[in-house]
């Protein structure tokens, strides 16, 4: 169909977006960036890390690169091999700040809603900048995209150790055992049917 855009894995799936859907990330990922730079309360560092190999790709995951200080300081490190994606990693940085500034004495379930809502700007922008602007393919990023298309993503980032839930992690994941279950099972499938 015209106007569609895509990214596979290894294993072959394809996940395939229509244009209008990526002009409305696109425009979301460009508002946030406004917001990142002409909020004079906010202060942000980002810098290039060094490149990555995807069997280190746990350090690209949005929670490992992004370090939010408070509620308006950020420091944000792009994988040098991952340029493009500098928009993912500004949604997610802008988004963990209102998470920040929003009430922090919350049950642990609002919490983990907060950094859901914060790791779903990231796909956004990775999305965009994978279809868009021609960002290298990264499977350890890319499964974030085929994680949320499998409704998987909370396990995903409940196993992912996400630091930015502090003991509401283990709290969540006492709390929603089937979750990592669901996620472990969808990834073993995957793996079986990629080799």
């Amino acid at each position: 169909m015209a106007g569609q855009y895509g990214i596979a894995s290894p294993a072959g799936e394809t996940i395939e977006f229509d244009r209008d859907s990526l002009l409305a990330m696109r425009n979301r990922s460009d508002a946030l960036y406004d917001e990142l730079q002409e909020d004079p309360q906010v202060l942000y560092y980002t810098s290039y890390g060094p490149e990555l190999a995807p069997d280190r790709g746990e350090l690209a995951l949005p929670w490992n690169a992004v370090d939010v200080v408070t509620d308006s300081m950020a420091a944000i490190v792009t994988p040098g091999n991952l340029r493009e994606a500098d928009r993912a990693y500004y949604n997610y940085a802008v988004l963990r700040m209102h998470a920040v500034r929003d009430d922090p004495d919350v049950p642990c379930d609002e919490l983990f809603e907060r950094e859901m809502e914060a790791v779903e700007g990231f796909i956004d922008g990775w999305i965009v900048a994978r279809t868009l602007f021609g960002g290298p393919a990264f499977a350890p990023l890319d499964e974030l995209v085929f994680a949320r298309a499998a409704r998987v993503l909370d396990g995903f980032v409940a196993a992912g150790s996400d630091r930015h839930l502090g003991g509401c992690l283990d709290v969540w994941r006492d709390e929603h055992p089937g979750a990592i279950e669901r996620y472990d099972a969808w990834r073993a499938e995957r793996d079986t049917g990629a080799s």
